[in-house]
């Protein structure tokens, strides 16, 4: 299938073309998506984009929270348009964090909006975090606002450069609680890891297990994109991943082995190959969780596409997510044992290729290396038919996917 071929079917699926860097909310029955500013229809935009569903499926373009940057970030930054939005509600008002920077600069920040309602009408205020690349190497982009257990709040924040950083706010103001904080480095990578390339983080607490999930982006943004996770039992850490390690190490030969990857660039025979899944965000709504996500169909490519997907918990207290894009009718109920005795399998590598599946036999060998798992089945919108999946890690740390035959 041709890439034009490939860009129609998730237009006419979706309706997600032109998101980067994807956070949703659910509010009054509808779901809103944030994201960068890319191209709508062959134009550029300039003030965040919003995209509204009453599904999570079918996604319709409203229009931006801005008709131009915010003199107060422009002026800082330079930037022509703004990137990875983070919108939460505090009390009747909605709050949204908005990057400004340029590609490949530390001159960067992050800005605060308010409105009513989510569609807006958004009104600019203050800045919240400025970087110049000084201090200790932070890059004041892709925010995350975190509220932890004992209800303070938090902006996760941060990219290549520095590492990721965390600093409290101060919940009234939305601005950080104490001015001029640029809070304290919780994940870094060392320079041979593609410049330290991590960025895109998000954590989610969760009050069942006790851990605060760190989600982060490793590599390169086109093409080797992918989603890591470590959790700790602190917001501030340290972050260890499923093998034990600490994502924050500033040095080390091991650090492609560090993090447990989740998701990444893959393709399961006569299907679409997808690039670069990433820089995500997690959307609770009711019971359930969903992992936001940008991806490409092709490597190096500027067309970008929202994806959404279930996230399941695995019983060793580790996230796991569906092959496939939600479908809000499917029946995803785990299954009580195998449906099949050979299964077309993607398995997760430390390194950041393109994973093409090949089969395996289900037996007990294979379910011997396994440490958690579960069988759920999911919409394959490519072959239109409901298909059964074994996802889960493998005791190694591992994660998998397995399409029964």
């Amino acid at each position: 299938m041709s890439e034009k071929q490939q860009n129609d079917w998730v237009d006419a699926h979706w309706g997600t073309r032109g998101v980067h860097d994807p956070t949703i909310i659910q509010a009054d029955g509808h779901y809103y998506m944030f994201s960068t500013d890319t191209h709508v229809a062959g134009q550029a935009t300039h003030g965040i984009q919003i995209r509204e569903s009453t599904d999570l499926v079918q996604w319709q373009f409203v229009g931006t929270a801005f008709d131009h940057v915010p003199i107060v970030a422009a002026n800082w930054a330079q930037a022509t348009g703004l990137w990875a939005p983070e919108v939460i509600k505090v009390g009747d008002q909605y709050r949204m964090y908005y990057a400004a920077s340029t590609f490949g600069s530390q001159v960067s920040c992050i800005g605060l909006a308010t409105a009513p309602r989510p569609a807006g009408p958004w009104t600019p205020r203050d800045l919240v975090i400025k970087t110049d690349g000084g201090q200790n190497g932070q890059n004041a982009i892709d925010a995350n606002v975190v509220t932890a257990a004992d209800g303070r709040q938090w902006l996760l924040y941060g990219s290549f450069f520095g590492g990721i950083f965390l600093v409290e706010l101060d919940s009234t103001t939305g601005l950080t609680k104490y001015p001029g904080d640029f809070g304290q480095r919780i994940a870094q990578r060392p320079r041979a890891a593609q410049d330290g390339a991590i960025e895109g983080c998000f954590i989610q607490y969760r009050p069942d297990q006790g851990y605060y999930y760190l989600f982060m982006s490793y590599d390169s943004l086109t093409w080797s994109y992918h989603v890591r996770v470590a959790r700790s039992r602190q917001i501030t850490g340290p972050y260890h991943d499923f093998n034990g390690q600490d994502v924050f190490y500033p040095q080390g030969e091991r650090y492609q082995e560090i993090g447990t990857k989740i998701l990444g660039s893959y393709q399961f025979a006569n299907e679409f190959p997808w690039f670069g899944p990433g820089h995500n965000s997690i959307l609770t709504s009711g019971d359930q969780d969903f992992m936001v996500h940008h991806v490409r169909c092709q490597p190096n490519q500027n067309d970008s596409y929202g994806m959404i997907r279930k996230v399941y918990w695995l019983e060793n207290g580790w996230p796991v997510v569906d092959p496939n894009y939600y479908k809000s009718t499917t029946d995803n109920h785990p299954l009580a044992a195998s449906p099949a005795e050979i299964g077309e399998i993607i398995c997760w590598p430390s390194t950041s290729e393109l994973i093409p599946s090949h089969q395996i036999p289900l037996d007990s060998g294979f379910y011997a290396n396994l440490d958690s798992y579960r069988w759920i089945t999911s919409w394959d919108w490519e072959q239109q038919c409901a298909a059964t999946y074994l996802i889960g890690l493998t005791k190694a740390g591992t994660g998998l996917w397995v399409k029964a035959h």
